[in-house]
């Protein structure tokens, strides 16, 4: 049983393995992408709950994450490659298309898929999507986000934060917590949930590798016009780390797009106002 609740794992063609886990038991199966840097997709099983009866949830953890393994040259680690497994994970299945969730940099995955494979994505869900080659136009607003927070320590631990400084997963831990708060646009409201959710410790193998193979390819924000997948963006009207005017770059290049601003929420609109992100998702998938 491909699609029963629990943990799965499956050999592709070339001989790599892949994790994925199901969550959920709603009509629509809807695959979502871990980022590529660590997080694993623990968060996501932990926190998309209270969509179980829309959803049966396919958590593709993406190569390097946890037991899904490396590629033997990790010049394969980047975002452009980890799409290739969102396609080994549509063959294993045997469907003729999917529908693609990704956050943050699963987004950035997710579009990637449906650039190199546009016949088999139907629909996209984007959720704080990163977007290769749009750091210019994410700059400018998130350093006013940035500036306007009151958690100042935050902010200076994020902007003194040095990975390549980092030898261990604890270490890398302990610096990304040090500015967790920040994802949120109300700490004192969301972050102890934000907080239990992330149970698991992030890789910092994961992060190095993509890291270092990422600007192989950067030219994701010239292709996305390309995708033909319907598609729906939500971002946070307070996330600095893919704001604002990303997700607008991002629903003006591809062409069946809505976009949909959640207020008083940051990176994690569905932590941070569950509702509104539900019926907006609703809504999308009704219409389709």
């Amino acid at each position: 049983m491909k699609l029963a609740s629990g943990a799965h794992e499956f050999t592709t063609p070339s001989g790599a393995v892949l994790s994925y886990y199901v969550t959920g038991h709603g009509p629509h199966v809807l695959v979502n992408v871990a980022p590529g840097w660590g997080a694993a997709s623990v968060l996501y099983q932990n926190t998309f709950t209270f969509l179980n009866d829309l959803f049966t949830f396919v958590h593709l953890e993406v190569r390097g994450t946890r037991r899904s393994t490396f590629p033997p040259d990790l010049r394969d680690m980047s975002s452009w490659h980890m799409a290739e497994d969102v396609e080994s994970l549509r063959e294993y299945f045997g469907f003729d298309t999917l529908d693609v969730a990704g956050h943050s940099n699963g987004g950035c995955i997710a579009q990637w898929f449906a650039i190199r494979y546009p016949t088999r994505a139907r629909r996209l869900v984007l959720l704080g999507a990163q977007l290769n080659g749009a750091s210019a136009i994410a700059a400018p607003a998130t350093k006013a986000i940035l500036d306007a927070r009151p958690d100042q320590d935050c902010v200076r631990a994020y902007r003194n934060y040095d990975p390549g400084s980092l030898q261990t997963d604890d270490e890398y831990a302990a610096a990304l917590g040090s500015f967790l708060p920040l994802y949120v646009a109300k700490p004192e409201r969301d972050f102890a949930t934000l907080n239990a959710a992330f149970t698991n410790t992030p890789q910092l193998a994961c992060s190095k590798a993509q890291a270092n193979a990422e600007s192989q390819h950067l030219d994701e924000i010239d292709r996305i016009a390309s995708i033909k997948a319907r598609t729906l963006v939500i971002v946070g009207k307070e996330d600095f780390i893919c704001p604002v005017p990303v997700s607008k770059r991002i629903a003006a290049g591809i062409r069946r797009s809505s976009l949909s601003v959640i207020g008083d929420a940051g990176h994690f609109t569905w932590i941070e106002q569950p509702q509104s992100f539900r019926d907006i998702l609703a809504t999308f998938y009704s219409a389709t």
